[in-house]
């Protein structure tokens, strides 16, 4: 299939407009998604940024029931080759003219870091705003997972995957733009090599994405600042995302990942923030 072979596989029209307009609805009355205290804010290297709240409870409340729902929960259990566990849910969203370029990386050059043994994670992510070149959609390099993971360096807020391998990879692999309507879906593996430009258009970018793993591949270390845990999953019928209409839970209930613990967690600035994390006998010894 599509995902073994390219590492990703898209989904046109997963969502129906009225679903799309539910979540929109939910991220845009959220207040926990405009509070400083649970929004992380990444700048790039030109000057613009990205903004982006993390959670680990996918919850009750109408992000988790799709994050929960039977089309998101069956197609990870059908990718991943096994029962799934949520690792975290995050709102992805560049505002009009404000740049907010992700540079070239591997979603797993973030997670090893956060000890995950195996790569065995993938996420979903939906556009809710439309996407293209001009606004920041994703880009993808075709079957770049075949690579294993590349080393990954701190590039000002966020990781960014070694640059002369990118180059290689870039030369080897197809690199498409993947312009989403609303609704759409991209399933795609941890190893994929993947980017997005800033937005200078005059329209936002809005997308919602939930990431996975396998029951048997939660962190192996559940300390320091880095540590998101990972949470059981209870499968909920697709229907219940419009049959309970808007509803919207409070940080605490999710779970979010503070603002300056999210941006130092993004970028790996453990040095920085005075919790190195702890050395395997340090950690056996906590336990």
């Amino acid at each position: 299939m599509g995902y073994r072979r390219d590492g990703f596989v898209t989904v046109r029209g997963m969502l129906t407009a009225a679903e799309v307009a539910l979540i929109r609805e939910a991220i845009e009355k959220d207040a926990s998604f405009h509070s400083d205290d649970t929004t992380i804010r990444l700048a790039d290297d030109s000057g613009g940024a990205t903004r982006l709240n993390l959670w680990s409870n996918p919850g009750n409340g109408t992000l988790g029931m799709l994050t929960r729902s039977r089309r998101v929960v069956s197609s990870m259990r059908t990718l991943l080759g096994g029962e799934v566990l949520h690792y975290h849910s995050k709102t992805l969203i560049k505002e009009p003219h404000a740049g907010g370029k992700w540079n070239w990386h591997q979603d797993y050059g973030y997670w090893y870091k956060d000890y995950f043994l195996l790569p065995k994670l993938a996420t979903v992510y939906f556009a809710i705003d439309k996407q293209t070149a001009e606004n920041g959609a994703l880009a993808v390099l075709n079957g770049s997972h075949e690579l294993g993971r590349i080393d990954h360096w701190t590039k000002g807020d966020q990781q960014g995957a070694d640059l002369e391998r990118v180059a290689l990879a870039r030369a080897r692999y197809a690199e498409l733009q993947l312009e989403l309507a609303p609704g759409d879906a991209v399933f795609f593996d941890s190893l994929l090599l993947h980017t997005s430009p800033g937005n200078f258009s005059p329209l936002r970018r809005m997308a919602f994405a939930s990431a996975f793993t396998v029951v048997d591949n939660e962190q192996f270390r559940r300390t320091g600042i880095q540590y998101i845990p990972c949470w059981k999953v209870d499968e909920v019928d697709d229907a219940l995302l419009i049959a309970n209409g808007l509803s919207i839970e409070d940080a605490a209930s999710k779970v979010m990942l503070g603002a300056q613990v999210g941006k130092a967690a993004a970028a790996k600035q453990w040095t920085n923030t005075g919790d190195e994390p702890p050395t395997a006998m340090e950690d056996t010894a906590m336990n």
